[in-house]
C-alpha cells in the first residue's frame, strides 16, 4: 500500500556533461563498473559546477538508490537564489520515494508558488500537483480502511474468536501500515503479528511468506536465514523468494551497499552534532527498529550535544532488548561508562564479551575495559 506515481527525474537544460552517464545510471543492464564510472563522473562535474551539474549529480544518486544524500543536493541548491523549478520537483519525488509525504507536498506546494501557472513548466507543475493530490486522496483512503481493519482483527483475536486467516489478514494489515510514515505501526509491530500468524498456521506456506516478509523488512537477520530455507523447501514458487532473487542482483547490491555507505555516513554526521543527520537517523530507527546500529548512533548522537537524559533513555531501551548482539552489548557498555553508570557498563561489557562470535570481538572488549578504565579483564571473568 502506497502512493505510486511514474514522475521522471528532471534535469536541467543546457547540462554540461561528457557523454551521457545520466543514461547509463538508467540502464538496468548497465555493469556495476560502469555505473560507478557514471556517478562519479557527475561527483566531479557537481564539485565545482551550477545548479545544473549538481542537479544531475543528484539524480545519479537518487537512480543508485542514495535517496537520503539526493534529497540533500537538491535541497541545498533549492536554498540558493534563482534555483530551478526542475529541482523542486526532482526532491518532491525525492520525498515521495523516501514515504515523507509532508515533504513531499510542502515542496509541491513552493514549486506551485514560484511558478507561472500559464508557462510550460507552470502546466508541469499543475500536472504533478494534480495527479499528487488524486494520488494522495485515494492514498488516504485505503489507509483509513487498513487501519479499521486491523482494529477489527485485533478486537476478534482479543475476543478469541479469530481464525487462523484473521492473524495472517492482520499480518499484512500491520505489513502495509509499517510503511506509512506516523501510522504509530512499526515494522516490529508487524514481524510480530506474523510470528503470531505462523504459530496459528505453522504448515501454511503463506503464514511462512508472511513471517519472512516481515523478517526481512524488521532487519532481523538471526531468524531470516532459517525462515528462507524453509520457503525455498515447502513454496519454491513463492512470490516473495522470486523478490528476493530480483534484489540479490548485481545492480540491487550496489544500491544496498550505497544505501549502507550513506547511512554510516549519517551515522557520523550525527555524532558528531549535524541535528538534520540526526533527525533523518532518527526517522530511519523508527522505520526499521531491529537495526540497532541506527539506535547506537542516535545514543552517540545524544551524548555528544550533552542529552544525558535522553542517551541514557535510549541506552537502557537497548539494554532490554532481547535480540541485542555483541554490537550492542560493546557499545552501550561504553555509554554506561561515560555516564557514570559503571557497575551498568562493566555488566554489559560482559555481555559483549560472552556474544562475541570471533577472537578479535573478544579481544575488542578487553581492550576497551583496559581503555576506559574498567578495571582488570582478567578480574571482570574476560578470559
Amino acid at each position: 500500500m502506497g502512493i505510486s506515481l511514474h514522475w521522471p527525474v528532471l534535469l536541467v537544460e543546457h547540462t554540461e556533461l561528457t557523454g551521457d552517464p545520466i543514461s547509463v545510471l538508467r540502464q538496468a543492464r548497465a555493469s556495476e563498473p560502469d555505473r560507478e564510472a557514471a556517478l562519479r563522473q557527475l561527483a566531479e562535474a557537481a564539485d565545482e559546477g551550477g545548479p545544473a551539474v549538481r542537479n544531475a549529480y543528484a539524480a545519479g544518486l537518487f537512480l543508485v538508490g542514495r535517496l537520503e544524500e539526493a534529497a540533500q543536493v537538491w535541497q541545498t541548491i533549492l536554498s540558493e537564489k534563482s534555483a530551478p523549478i526542475v529541482v523542486g520537483l526532482n526532491l518532491a519525488l525525492c520525498h515521495l520515494e523516501s514515504g515523507r509525504i509532508a515533504e513531499c507536498t510542502h515542496v509541491l506546494d513552493t514549486c506551485r508558488q514560484r511558478v507561472d501557472p500559464a508557462s510550460d513548466l507552470g502546466r508541469l507543475v499543475g500536472r504533478r500537483c494534480a495527479e499528487f493530490d488524486r494520488a494522495i486522496s485515494d492514498w488516504e483512503r485505503d489507509v483509513h480502511l487498513t487501519e479499521l481493519r486491523a482494529a477489527a482483527l485485533r478486537e476478534r483475536i482479543a475476543l478469541e474468536t479469530a481464525h487462523p486467516g484473521d492473524f495472517k489478514q492482520l499480518a499484512r494489515a500491520l505489513g502495509a501500515l509499517s510503511f506509512v510514515e506516523n501510522s504509530g505501526v512499526t515494522a516490529r509491530d508487524a514481524l510480530d503479528a506474523a510470528r503470531r500468524a505462523r504459530e496459528r498456521a505453522p504448515e501454511d506456506p503463506e503464514a511462512l511468506e508472511l513471517l519472512v516478509a516481515a523478517l526481512l523488512r524488521a532487519g532481523t537477520s538471526d531468524e531470516v536465514g532459517d525462515a528462507l530455507h524453509e520457503l525455498e523447501r515447502v513454496a519454491p514458487n513463492s512470490m516473495v523468494l522470486s523478490l528476493r532473487r530480483e534484489v540479490s542482483t548485481t545492480a540491487a547490491r550496489a544500491q544496498s551497499r550505497a544505501r549502507q555507505d550513506s547511512m554510516e555516513e549519517l551515522g557520523v554526521r550525527a555524532r558528531t552534532g549535524d541535528r538534520a543527520a540526526e533527525d533523518l537517523l532518527r526517522r530511519e530507527s523508527q522505520r526499521f527498529p531491529n537495526n540497532f546500529q541506527y539506535r547506537v548512533d542516535l545514543a552517540f548522537a545524544a551524548f555528544s550535544r550533552g542529552d544525558r537524559l535522553e542517551t541514557r533513555r535510549l541506552t537502557d531501551e537497548l539494554a532490554g532488548e532481547p535480540a541485542a548482539d555483541h554490537f550492542v552489548h560493546f557499545h552501550i557498555a561504553q555509554l554506561y561508562w561515560f555516564l557514570g553508570e559503571h557497575e551498568l557498563g562493566r555488566e554489559q561489557f560482559r555481555r559483549a564479551y560472552e556474544t562475541a562470535a570471533t577472537e578479535r570481538d573478544r579481544e575488542d572488549v578487553r581492550f576497551a575495559v583496559r581503555t576506559v578504565g574498567a578495571g582488570d579483564p582478567d578480574e571482570l571473568g574476560l578470559r
